[in-house]
Formats: C-alpha cells, structure tokens, sequence
C-alpha cells in the first residue's frame, strides 16, 4: 500500500512541460514565439460599397411596370446573395423606384447599393 501511495504522490514530478527547442535566434534581444491553433485569422478586409441600376422591363401600364421592376429587384437580390461565398455581402438595397412614361411605354428604374466585404490580403 505504501508503494502505490509513494508512485501518486511521485507522478506529477514525472510529469514536464512540453517544450520547444528554437536554434538559430539571437537570445540578446526580445523574441516573441506566437503559436495558434485554428485558421489563420491574419486576414484583412475592406469594406466596398458600389451602386448597380435596376431598371424593369417596359409595359403599357404603370401597374405592371412596377411589378417589373419588383421582379428585376428580386432577381438581382438573388443573384447577389447566390455569389455570396463566405458571408462577404453585408448589405442590399434596389432603392427608390422612378417611374417614367415614354411614347405609351411605362418603365420603372432604381439605382441599387450593396456592401460586400473584399478579401485584400
């Protein structure tokens, strides 16, 4: 019994702290030595807003050339989010509708703002 008492009681002085060999580092200045564990997370991004004009097919009638240019704004939401790789779109606007009449012809347009985070290092 007194021996199993003597090896707990010993174990934890077996028990040493891993550590690095580093060669070739002058000793006379400060070093640092960072080690992680995971993805680098070094990366740097920026923050690019642009601006796109939506514009809605033409018709003969105000009413559906709204709904044009609501179908036009969904589309390129859609084609926005779907190039979306990495949660890099922040934000997405189709701005304020303008509608116009031309020769019995009724279009709606907007111009369109999004934030996309750009990936620069």
């Amino acid at each position: 019994m007194r021996k199993i008492l003597i090896l707990l009681v010993a174990f934890p002085l077996w028990a040493a702290a891993q550590s690095v060999g580093v060669k070739d580092i002058p000793a006379g200045e400060d070093t640092t030595i960072e080690i992680k564990k995971g993805k680098n997370s070094d990366k740097e991004y920026e923050i690019v807003t642009n601006e796109d004009e939506i514009e809605g097919e033409a018709a003969p009638l105000l009413k559906e050339a709204r709904a044009n240019w609501k179908k036009a704004c969904a589309e390129w939401k859609t084609e926005i989010k779907d190039l979306n790789k990495d949660n890099q779109v922040l934000s997405v606007s189709c701005g304020k509708m303008e509608c116009s009449t031309v020769a019995m012809e009724s279009t709606c347009h907007s111009k369109s703002k999004y934030k996309v985070k750009v990936r620069v290092k």
